[in-house]
């Protein structure tokens, strides 16, 4: 079981809280039983708290990545996807990402059960890592993606990863078993099968079962995420319900319909609908020399939704062991220096707006009394250089140091 943790003050910080207000030089950051008590320059540091000097160091909310897969084996595994039997209560993926600074991730896509099971021993601390907010499977159609694709329609994987209703009675039902098994949204993939070879539309989800699910999920108090491959399928979804878009488009290089995407751009907005574009989605490697800011994505819609006051999240679709955490930070290294978004943005982007968007904003996201102390410490300045977002100092969760460690 979790056991109080005694109280903290960290002196001499600089705070960047994930509001988007300035950064604070000269902070103090106060915790207390897992909570933040106080987060501002001048803080009363109550009697029998551990005093730690940062010595202008960092602190920033721990980072939330609203995109990952917890059970990926590997493209070349056999299995290819697993549970937790396969995966050691997915070891990789909760304990990996809290080395890069990650605290939350939510998992769009993974077995039902297992899923759950994980996400509550780690909120008991029965199980050590990054906090988890999961959709348990995801909506797919039968021989489409990822069932018959990244899983090789491997029986275990579909039964316990993948829901294919054939009816919107179907829909409503596996729906209903899911919110009550406990999940905490909806995922539905959109998908063209176009991600590995030529688009093949007959095994996209058909708009009236998206529009089933979505309404089926809101009637439950879930939130849908969709998985969509282009602009246009975007837009249908957005139009059917489903409250953020997964990926937007899957193949960067290719031409977008310019005009087509500032009209999806505009009803996103207008409907507060997310994005999470997800852009390291295919990088599987660090960036060249570990310098991120060599990568590319090929297009500029991220700075263009951004630009058109779409809500964006941050998310890294980190899916086999070794992914989580870093891709987490090339994608947030990528929005400043391809995509053009100020540092400051980003980083709010990663912490309160991704607990916005995972309805957990109550309690995480920004450093502010009241708060969970889920806490990132690093070397620089990220508002200002967002490559010192990856010279992780510390990462604390609760109020306890989980990583401690330059450079992760």
């Amino acid at each position: 079981m979790n056991q109080p943790e005694p109280s903290l003050a960290l002196t001499n910080a600089l705070l960047i809280d994930g509001t988007g207000g300035p950064v604070i030089d000269g902070a103090t950051v106060v915790v207390s039983s897992g909570r933040i008590t106080a987060a501002e320059t001048g803080a009363p540091v109550p009697p029998h708290t551990t005093v730690v000097d940062l010595g202008g160091k960092a602190v920033l909310p721990g980072l939330i990545d609203a995109h990952v897969h917890l059970g990926g084996l590997g493209f070349r595994s056999t299995p290819p996807f697993g549970g937790r039997a396969a995966t050691d209560d997915y070891a990789a993926a909760r304990e990996g990402a809290l080395r890069y600074g990650v605290t939350t991730q939510r998992s769009l896509g993974d077995f039902l059960h297992d899923s759950i099971a994980v996400r509550d021993g780690i909120e008991n601390g029965t199980l050590a890592g990054a906090r988890i907010v999961t959709s348990g499977p995801s909506f797919q159609v039968e021989g489409g993606h990822p069932n018959a694709t990244v899983w090789g329609s491997e029986p275990a994987a579909v039964r316990e990863g993948a829901r294919m209703p054939k009816t919107t009675e179907e829909a409503e039902r596996m729906v209903d078993e899911l919110a009550a098994a406990g999940v905490d949204l909806v995922k539905i993939i959109i998908s063209n099968n176009a991600i590995f070879g030529p688009a093949r539309p007959e095994l996209k989800m058909p708009w009236h079962l998206t529009e089933a699910i979505a309404d089926a999920a809101h009637a439950r108090g879930l939130r849908v995420a969709a998985h969509t491959e282009t602009v246009e399928d975007a837009r249908a979804a957005v139009e059917r319900g489903v409250d953020d878009i997964e990926h937007l488009v899957l193949r960067a290089e290719e031409p977008q319909d310019e005009a087509a995407a500032e009209a999806l751009f505009a009803l996103m907005a207008d409907r507060g609908t997310y994005l999470v574009p997800t852009m390291v989605a295919h990088q599987f490697e660090a960036a060249a020399d570990g310098d991120a800011r060599t990568l590319r994505y090929g297009n500029h819609l991220v700075r263009r939704a951004y630009e058109a006051g779409v809500r964006l999240g941050v998310g890294s679709d980190a899916h086999s062991p070794g992914l989580h955490g870093w891709k987490l930070r090339d994608e947030l290294v990528m929005t400043v220096h391809d995509q053009g978004i100020p540092a400051p943005a980003a980083l709010s982007m990663a912490t309160k707006t991704n607990a916005e968007l995972l309805s957990i904003a109550d309690r995480l996201g920004t450093v502010e009394p009241g708060k969970i102390a889920d806490l990132l410490i690093v070397s620089g300045n990220p508002a200002r250089d967002i490559t010192a977002i990856g010279r992780v100092h510390q990462v604390i969760r609760s109020g306890r140091v989980v990583f401690d460690g330059e450079g992760a």
